[in-house]
């Protein structure tokens, strides 16, 4: 359990330095470690490492996902560990868990919407185990995401086909990126660098002419009741490092509610204001029910 992985690290920590948390806590700094609190196990990184700390199996709790995974200290003080490369990590003084039970979704009539297509693809009508990437194509196939960003022309990356009316990609998940090149983790309060080799996953990316479209989907048998806004700021800042052309992008958390009678696809969309994490604002929720 990352919990434990945590509990350990902050024990770790605080023998090697034990008064460096509470320094962060009454400084202005947004960032562990910082200019004036440095790594105390290597001043010239700018991150924690794992073998700074000396503790191997950095894939099975670097990563936090839910906000259950850190400690109470952490969940207390609004201080979340955020990965920066690879087996990297520091601290961040802010809320990185958006709060979904505060949100109203906006109940649509779904049988009003119509299909992108004449069909709906048998693989997914059929009663198998699926993914969260099968029932985000579900929702593209049915129209709801269409509906949700109101655009009937969107694509996905990267394989391109003809239809009856107009050019579309085939939709689908777009995969795990390994970056190559330094990203920005930017703040109203300052910046912090991601380092090459860092690695991480979007789960659909769809275009129309003006705009992309970043996805991140949870599937469960009840709803969330939060989700890490890194799990699209990181796609958001990678898809602004490599994009040539000044294309606006947007940013949408989709959280998939399964039974056996139905399926509740809610979506969110947030916007980082000036790309700065610390600026989400949120600009439509709605909530789509498909009978089974």
């Amino acid at each position: 359990m990352a919990q434990k992985d945590w509990q350990e690290v902050l024990h770790i920590i605080k023998d090697k330095k034990f008064e460096l948390f509470e320094a962060f806590l009454v400084s202005e700094q947004n960032f562990l470690p910082n200019k004036t609190l440095f790594n105390p196990f290597n001043e010239k990184h700018s991150n924690f490492s794992a073998s700074d700390l000396g503790k191997g199996k950095p894939g099975q709790w670097i990563p936090v996902y839910y906000l259950k995974d850190i400690p109470e200290f952490l969940r207390k003080n609004s201080i979340v560990p955020v990965r920066a490369g690879p087996a990297e990590f520091f601290f961040y003084k802010g809320e990185v868990f958006f709060d979904l039970t505060k949100i109203r979704f906006e109940k649509v009539v779904t049988s009003n919407i119509i299909p992108i297509e004449n069909y709906i693809p048998a693989t997914l009508r059929a009663n198998f185990q699926r993914n969260e990437n099968a029932y985000l194509n579900k929702a593209v196939a049915l129209g709801y995401i269409n509906h949700f960003v109101d655009d009937t022309r969107l694509a996905v990356f990267e394989h391109e086909i003809k239809t009856k009316k107009y050019k579309r990609l085939l939709y689908g998940q777009f995969g795990k990126i390994k970056i190559t090149k330094p990203l920005q983790f930017q703040t109203a309060k300052g910046n912090k660098t991601i380092h090459p080799g860092f690695q991480f996953e979007i789960d659909l990316v769809l275009e129309n002419e003006n705009e992309i479209i970043i996805f991140e989907a949870k599937t469960g048998s009840k709803y969330f009741d939060n989700f890490s806004l890194l799990q699209l700021y990181y796609p958001l800042i990678y898809l602004r490092s490599v994009i040539d052309q000044p294309k606006s992008i947007r940013t949408i958390f989709i959280d998939i509610t399964t039974s056996e009678t139905k399926e509740v696809y809610r979506l969110l969309e947030l916007r980082f204001e000036n790309d700065f994490f610390d600026a989400v604002k949120i600009l439509s929720a709605c909530e789509y029910l498909n009978d089974l």
